[in-house]
Order: C-alpha cells, then sequence, then structure tokens
C-alpha cells in the first residue's frame, strides 16, 4: 500500500512528511503535533497524538492542519482527571533536566512545576509523556491554552 496522492499532497504543501504505518494507519509528522490519520477506514478518524479526542469524517486537508493546530477544550467545566500529586515524578525529571520546559529558568523540586505539553483541558493524557516541568510563571501564563502553536 502507498500513501494516498491527497494526503501526500497536503502534507507537502506544508512542510509535513506522511509515514505509513500499516493496516491504513498513516502518521503526519514534522509540524509541531503529531496526527495518527485513517484514511481508509469507514469513519476517516484522525487524532493528535497523546489526547483523548477522535475527529471523524477527516479530509487529508483537515489532517494536515490538524498538526498546527491546538485540540479544542474537551472537558470545560468538568473536574481533571489527575494521579493525585506529582512532586515524586518532578524528583525524577529533574534527574534529567533541571531547567523550565518553556523559558529554560533553573528549577528546584520547590519551585518547579508539573505542566502537561498538551493540557487536560485539551483532551491530553495524564501520563509522563505529556507531561514537562515549568516553573510557576510559565505553567500560569500558559494555563490551558497552546501559545507555542500560533503563528
Amino acid at each position: 500500500m502507498s500513501i494516498p496522492k491527497p494526503l501526500f499532497d497536503a502534507a507537502t504543501k506544508r512542510g509535513l512528511k506522511v509515514i505509513e504505518r500499516g493496516h491504513g494507519h498513516f502518521q503526519i509528522t514534522g509540524g509541531p503535533l503529531l496526527v495518527n490519520y485513517y484514511p481508509l477506514s469507514k469513519k476517516h478518524s484522525a487524532y493528535v497524538t497523546g489526547t483523548t479526542g477522535r475527529r471523524t469524517g477527516v479530509t487529508p486537508e483537515q489532517a494536515v492542519e490538524m498538526a498546527f493546530l491546538p485540540p479544542p477544550i474537551a472537558n470545560c467545566g468538568q473536574k481533571d482527571d489527575r494521579k493525585g500529586s506529582y512532586r515524586a515524578q518532578r524528583r525524577k525529571l529533574l534527574k534529567f533536566s533541571d531547567k523550565c520546559h518553556w523559558c529554560n529558568m533553573k528549577l528546584t523540586l520547590d519551585t518547579s512545576t508539573m505542566d502537561h505539553v498538551i493540557p487536560l483541558h485539551r483532551g491530553g493524557l495524564d501520563n509522563a509523556n505529556n507531561r514537562v516541568l515549568a516553573c510557576e510563571p510559565c505553567n500560569s501564563k500558559r494555563g490551558h491554552d497552546m501559545p507555542e502553536l500560533k503563528r
């Protein structure tokens, strides 16, 4: 099987690559977000990796655009489903990097906060792949927005 021409053309136009993963699964890479796209399925579904939100009826152009747009706010008004205290996880992450993910300010265990790259309010998952250390000002300023994706 090969990459469908409309998908390849849309991705190339935006400077992205498409990787075939088999069984009608394609990954759109090279942008700020990794998109999984299933154009050959009945529902033509796509989702941003690390989120819970799956869209259906997605065209190749829409799938490519998903690599640049923050996911929509998912559970606004509901309590976040967090797994408790992050102190031990922050301690582990500090062993690898002691700088804020966003501004590179030096951090300690007491000055660091856990931040989700794709916020939980936007359907981001509460797992290690979606967590980074941030200083309090960066974490508060960012909130559940994704300003790093704004052009």
